[in-house]
């Protein structure tokens, strides 16, 4: 039975490799009852199935045996065929096992071509990186550097700014002084004090015919008559004063009225005249500074003199307040009132704007000859009671002939003109004569 074993299954049945009994191989082809001793017969059942020409029994010779060699020889070639499909499987997978190296190292090369690049890539970025570094600490410095002259720059120019502020401060002072234009001519002030003279004129008239007059019945205690007494001989002056207390002890129906006017008139005409020449609200400070420009009327030219005024009641200008001054007009009138005989009620009442409008104009003529005329000085006047007529500084109220009389009170402001000491006379004041009481 050696020889249709192969040498594998020789080697498996070898019992030197493990120490087991060898193993009869078996053969599914093979009928196992026809294994039962070699060379014996087969029972007669056997052998008449085996004559009976089955195919299933090819393997079997003429004389009833059992062909071992038939049986080896096809076991071989199923061997062969298997071991041909064995190695055809083998062969293919070591192909595609072949393929598979194959992509991988193409694979692995692309890697190391990738890598390669990669840090080809990556060095070259840190070069660069190093570059950009280097140039940014460069700039750095530079921009350090441009810093540094930046502020110096800038303090230099600061600097500059500075003393271009001082001299255009300086300049500008200078032009102030320096400046010839007047911003209003002498027409557009004579223009305001003849407003201000109607103004005055209406207010008074209307006042005459509101005011009821009340003669000897109205009573009041000797404090109050004297405070009252004193203000008006202040104010219009002593002859008109008396002329007022005369008419006072006269009826109604004896009671001229356009002699309360005059009075009237010539309380408003002071008090307007008192805020155009003042320079400032107390009286004290007025005083002062029209002495200061007085001296510097006499060493200066008339442009640094005009200038320096303008500028002192400009600043000064803000502390006037036209509602104040019609208060005080109020309070001169309320004496003029008491001692004419005439009731004063209607005073704070019906002609408080009136006033205040004559108090306003009055500031305007203040801030027209202390501001805006420099190349000259403008001076707002009236006259005194007790003074000869003169027609080139007088007008008299009313039109008549007033020849050789005397002043009683100005009921009209005057404006003069005055350069290099020259003065004319540019609105003449109106006045009341003693023959018209």
């Amino acid at each position: 039975m050696s020889g249709w074993w192969s040498s594998s299954q020789r080697h498996r049945a070898d019992p030197s490799k493990d120490g087991e009994q060898p193993k009869v191989p078996r053969n599914e082809g093979v009928d196992s009852c026809a294994m039962v001793i070699a060379g014996n017969e087969l029972s007669p059942t056997t052998n008449a199935a085996r004559g009976s020409g089955s195919g299933t029994n090819a393997s079997y010779g003429d004389d009833g045996r059992y062909d071992y060699r038939a049986k080896y020889k096809e076991l071989e070639r199923k061997e062969r065929e298997s071991r041909s499909r064995y190695e055809r499987q083998l062969a293919e997978k070591d192909r595609r096992l072949q393929d598979m190296k194959s992509r991988q190292q193409v694979i692995a090369q692309e890697e190391r071509k990738a890598r390669e690049a990669l840090n080809s890539e990556v060095q070259q970025l840190k070069y660069e990186l190093h570059q950009t570094r280097a140039q940014l600490s460069r700039h750095s410095q530079e921009n350090t550097m441009y810093k540094d002259e930046i502020r110096r720059a800038e303090t230099q120019n600061e600097e500059t700014k500075r003393r271009l502020e001082e001299k255009a401060n300086e300049l500008k002072g200078a032009q102030a002084f320096l400046k010839h234009a007047n911003m209003l001519s002498g027409a557009d002030v004579i223009s305001l004090v003849d407003r201000l003279n109607s103004e005055v004129y209406q207010g008074a008239a209307s006042m005459v015919d509101t005011f009821e007059f009340e003669g000897a019945s109205r009573r009041m205690d000797d404090a109050a008559w004297k405070r009252a007494m004193s203000a008006t001989s202040k104010t219009i002056g002593g002859e008109l004063t008396q002329a007022l207390i005369a008419q006072r002890g006269k009826d109604k129906e004896d009671y001229d009225p356009i002699l309360l006017q005059y009075a009237l008139q010539t309380c408003l005409i002071l008090c307007c005249f008192k805020i155009c020449i003042s320079w400032a609200p107390e009286e004290e400070n007025s005083q002062f500074l029209r002495s200061v420009y007085s001296e510097i009327q006499k060493k200066e030219d008339q442009v640094v003199a005009g200038r320096w005024r303008a500028l002192t009641r400009a600043h000064i200008r803000e502390t006037r307040n036209p509602e104040a001054e019609t208060k005080r007009i109020i309070r001169e009138l309320r004496a003029v009132l008491i001692v004419a005989g005439c009731s004063d009620e209607e005073l704070s009442t019906e002609f408080e704007k009136d006033l205040l409008e004559i108090a306003t104009l009055a500031i305007r003529v203040q801030t027209a000859i202390g501001e805006s005329i420099t190349s000259m000085d403008l001076e707002p006047y009236i006259l005194p009671p007790g003074i000869p007529f003169d027609a080139a500084l007088m007008e008299e109220e009313g039109g008549s002939r007033a020849q050789g009389k005397k002043t009683v009170g100005s009921t009209g402001l005057g404006l003069a003109q005055l350069v290099d000491g020259d003065r004319t006379i540019l609105v003449r004041s109106k006045v009341l004569l003693d023959s018209a009481l």
